[in-house]
């Protein structure tokens, strides 16, 4: 074997030491650069985490409003029909009372009823009755105006809100084509049926100055309209107070 000189181990020794200092030194920038590289995947998933977060608590409040929406109209708004029930009715007509004192215009309230619902109801059965129901309520809004309230009041009771008229006898008019309108039988399940209405009229501010006063005088107007022989409207007179009339 051939012998190394002292020189040469010494250069070999030298090498060896430097080999060894570049590959800690490269371990040691490596080492630094992990931690850089481990925190920005942290931050990625953290921003991710942040958005999806965001998203869903979006999809929370929207779906909390249309919650919110849908318990108000229903509150709001006969079952069956898709009315507006008595309450909503009752905040239009003291908003619409109000319009009318400020602009010197009148304010005209409906009481209807369908005559002989019942027998209808006992004859040919609830669901019957409940379809005629459905396909009356179309019908008086296809009579009125878009600013104007028809209202399911309940049971076979209707109510008609005309937000503005000019003269007692607008309403008056307005209520007779309404029993016209009604003259025209209704399909259901390959039978024609044919309804008559009772219309009771009270006008703001002729018979009443609240809308408490209003409702109650058109009532009293449309059991008279029944007593008449029904398929008639009566316009509220004074002189109906003072009576009593049976309700049938």
């Amino acid at each position: 074997m051939s012998a190394v000189l002292p020189e040469r181990r010494t250069h070999l020794d030298e090498r060896r030491h430097a080999g060894r200092r570049h590959v800690r030194r490269r371990s040691t920038e490596w080492g630094q650069l992990a931690p850089d590289l481990s925190t920005t995947e942290l931050l990625r998933r953290a921003n991710e985490k942040l958005v999806i977060a965001s998203l869903r608590a979006q999809e929370v409040s929207d779906v909390a409003v249309e919650v919110a929406v849908k318990m108000t109209h229903q509150a709001e708004h006969d079952a069956l029909t898709g009315l507006p029930n008595r309450t909503l009715l009752g905040e239009r007509l003291v908003q619409s009372i109000a319009l009318a004192q400020r602009h010197g215009k009148r304010v005209a309230l409906m009481y209807l009823d369908i005559d002989h619902f019942q027998q209808i109801n006992e004859t040919l059965g609830h669901p019957v009755g409940d379809r005629l129901l459905q396909l009356v309520a179309r019908r008086l809004q296809a009579c009125v105006r878009l600013s104007d309230t028809v209202c399911r009041q309940g049971g076979d009771e209707f109510v008609i809100l005309l937000a503005e008229v000019d003269m007692v006898h607008d309403a008056a008019l307005s209520a007779q084509k309404l029993i016209e309108a009604m003259a025209e039988p209704h399909l259901i399940d390959g039978d024609m049926l044919q309804v008559t209405l009772s219309i009771g009229v009270s006008v703001f501010p002729d018979h009443g100055l609240d809308a408490e006063t209003v409702v109650k005088h058109a009532d009293i107007a449309m059991y008279y309209a029944k007593r008449a022989g029904r398929n008639n409207y009566q316009m509220f007179t004074p002189e109906m107070k003072g009576r009593v009339v049976p309700r049938d």
